[in-house]
This record gives structure tokens, sequence and C-alpha cells, in this order.
């Protein structure tokens, strides 16, 4: 019986480390409906981050203060009312972006060319 051969294990430097699989930070949007344009809102699992100089898509992972379709949120709508919405994060490189509802419906919300900024929180108006 000979004996086990030894093994060693190396791992080269320019594999130790791949930056591109590391976890990017999440967007958080804050959404103000203004006083007197609605009495209820809701959001649909179909709303997306769009990078607008490439093909990247933010999916939406959490939502607070707000219903998910089909299911609505009532509202004061005699007052100002702030929903939260959390995406997956955005690559490095996108500079600004779309907030779009993707919906059957002609009434899905859009805000175009939102400024990338430090941190990744905004906060948008959108009138229903």
């Amino acid at each position: 019986m000979s004996p086990a051969a030894e093994t060693t294990t190396t791992v080269r430097p320019e594999t130790a480390e791949e930056t591109s699989v590391q976890p990017r930070e999440p967007v958080v949007v804050h959404v103000r409906v203004p006083a007197y344009t609605t009495e209820m809102v809701r959001v649909w699992q179909s709303t997306f981050l769009l990078d607008r100089d490439s093909n990247h898509t933010s999916r939406l992972l959490s939502f607070e203060k707000i219903s998910l379709y089909p299911h609505w949120t009532k509202l004061d709508y005699t007052k100002p009312y702030v929903f939260t919405l959390v995406f997956e994060g955005l690559p490095k490189a996108v500079r600004s972006f779309d907030l779009a509802e993707i919906i059957p419906d002609p009434n899905g919300f859009r805000i175009e060319a939102i400024a990338r900024r430090p941190g990744d929180v905004y906060e948008v108006d959108v009138a229903f």
C-alpha cells in the first residue's frame, strides 16, 4: 500500500476576490403623495428602477405603509402621505434611473431621470 499523496491548495491572487459578486446596498425611495390628489394608493410588484444608460433593472424587494396590488391603502386625502419602497441595489456605474410601475393599466406611475446620489436614499413626489 502506498502512502497517501499530499495535496496542497493555492489561491491565485487574481481569483481570490471577485468584486462583481459583492452585494449592493439596497435603494430606498420615499414616495410622497401630495394632499388632494387621491384617496387610495397601492403598488404593484412590477415596480422597478430602470437604469437610463443600460438595460439594468432593480426589482422591488419590500414596501412600507402601502398595500400591494390588488389591495389598496386608504388615505386621508387632505394630508400628504408618504410610503417607502426598497429595491435591489444599483450598479456603481448608474448615474440616473427611472422609477416605473409597469402594469396593464394606463394609470401606472413613472418618475424619470432620478439623479443618482451617495447613499441611495431618495424622496420623490407622485400625483396619482
